[in-house]
């Protein structure tokens, strides 16, 4: 499995699914069964891969990442200062695009079963009130992924709002890569950019 996949695990689906918000498919439960949840749907997704195709994947995985992801959180923590900077429509356009992009990219990468496995380790307390949970990839060959989930509990669940792969936070780095693009293109720069992404992923899924 391409470690960059590993980086993926921290989504940021649309604010324009209110009603899947409110009826999450597993969020209900500890930060531990969240976490557990999520990636059953991973492991079900590879296991039955050639079954389901290109879009049962894709929407089978965005169940789960509506369930369990804080998504108007992260949405607005991966543009920083330039969520500010943005209209109603243009924040919900790029949630949007960037669930898109989400979703075909797990439909592609987790096709295929090649005897990975997911285990939840260990729940702590941070100071504000969130949960870590740690979590390890291990594939069916190759070394282990260690991931460091982040939670806090919105509407009776707790969603996830990071994740810490091997040490790496994917919405630190998320956030750096797409402050570079907005810079140099703007808001539609970083739209466009996203889009080819996409169809880059939607060829091989």
């Amino acid at each position: 499995m391409p470690k960059r996949l590993v980086l993926m695990l921290c989504l940021l689906p649309s604010l324009l699914l209110g009603p899947l918000l409110s009826q999450p498919a597993f969020a209900a439960g500890t930060p531990a069964d969240t976490i557990t949840s999520f990636h059953e749907v991973l492991i079900d997704n590879m296991k039955n891969g050639a079954t389901l195709k290109c879009s049962g994947r894709s929407e089978k995985i965005g169940a789960a990442v509506d369930a369990g992801f804080d998504l108007p959180f992260l949405a607005q923590r991966v543009l920083r200062r330039q969520w500010k900077d943005l209209s109603e429509e243009q924040r919900a356009t790029f949630t949007a695009t960037f669930r898109e992009l989400v979703l075909i990219t797990y439909a592609n990468q987790f096709a295929r079963f090649g005897g990975e496995k997911f285990d939840t380790l260990t729940t702590q307390e941070l100071a504000d009130g969130s949960r870590l949970v740690n979590a390890r990839l291990t594939p069916g060959s190759g070394a282990s992924v260690n991931f460091d989930y982040v939670l806090r509990e919105g509407n009776g669940a707790w969603r996830i709002v990071n994740v810490v792969a091997d040490g790496v936070s994917d919405l630190a780095l998320r956030s750096s890569q797409y402050d570079k693009i907005y810079k140099a293109g703007g808001y539609d720069g970083l739209i466009a950019q996203i889009k080819l992404q996409i169809e880059a992923n939607r060829k091989g899924c």
